[in-house]
């Protein structure tokens, strides 16, 4: 297991606490060197909501998230530069033979074989690259195992949304006759028939009494509600956008209350106290 599959388990279970809402997944076991295929939906949010029901894998993404070092820390993995964005071609080269190595040597992959996401049950096409994964992973002696995931957010803008997953496999490259774009999409739509005919995540329903403990920061997140549908260029990041303004100015906000607390004699534990009830009992 590499560093980076560490380090992105460890991300995934903070963001599991932080941002999601309960999954439900028959996840399959996936031994090591295996490639999952996983069904894009609601941009970055996928990588952490199939994460957090697997073992640790190294996450395919795209390379716009690579160009800080912020970024490269909060979401590592192998970054690939998508048609939309401008390819440099010598360097997917190299993403794509960096993906066939890791599989090789016993990392797990997670592939997003569209490249780019949208929220509904409509399919996007199937991007060229992944069928140059599969024939260089189809050269591998032995292949790797393919397994399929797709996901059903149940309320895919709203924080704590209840999801359920998908999946198909295994499945052994060196049987499949044609691994095309065509049995790709085939195979993404049966995990993702799986996903929608599977019962909701049990949940309980406290948001009033999490509101109403929360109530000082609930201006706060109705403005970063606000503001990430206005930024998002697509519903299908919505709720990225709202965790990358929220979690930031949500502690922000904390420490600057709890000094205010503080400073008038309240008790520095209210604002503390007000903002993990209201957490953890949102939709929980």
């Amino acid at each position: 297991m590499s560093v980076r599959s560490l380090h992105s388990a460890a991300l995934v279970r903070v963001f599991r606490f932080l941002w999601l809402g309960r999954v439900t997944s028959p996840t399959p076991r996936i031994p090591p060197g295996s490639l999952i295929l996983a069904a894009h939906y609601n941009g970055l949010v996928d990588g952490f909501a199939y994460g957090s029901v697997m073992p640790p894998a190294i996450g395919v993404i795209s390379m716009q998230w690579h160009r800080s070092w912020i970024g490269r820390a909060l979401f590592p993995g192998i970054a690939v530069q998508r048609a939309k964005d401008g390819v440099a071609k010598g360097e997917n080269l190299r993403a794509f033979r960096e993906m066939t190595t890791g599989l090789s040597g016993g990392d797990r992959l997670l592939f997003f074989p569209e490249g780019t996401s949208r929220l509904g049950t409509a399919r996007l096409p199937i991007a060229r690259g992944t069928e140059v994964l599969l024939r260089n992973a189809r050269r591998l002696n032995p292949p790797p195992a393919v397994y399929f995931c797709a996901a059903h957010y149940h309320s895919p803008t709203r924080w704590k949304s209840a999801i359920s997953i998908g999946w198909t496999g295994p499945m052994n490259l060196a049987d499949v006759a044609e691994p095309d774009a065509a049995w790709v999409a085939e195979n993404l739509r049966a995990a993702q028939a799986a996903a929608y005919a599977a019962p909701a995540p049990r949940q309980f329903h406290l948001t009033a009494v999490a509101a109403l403990l929360a109530a000082p920061y609930l201006p706060l997140w109705a403005f970063v509600a606000i503001l990430a549908r206005r930024i998002a260029d697509d519903t299908n990041v919505i709720s990225l956008w709202k965790l990358l303004f929220g979690v930031p100015l949500t502690l922000i906000f904390a420490i600057g209350l709890t000094a205010f607390a503080i400073a008038a004699g309240y008790g520095w534990w209210w604002p503390v106290a007000s903002l993990i009830g209201g957490w953890l009992l949102w939709n929980r």
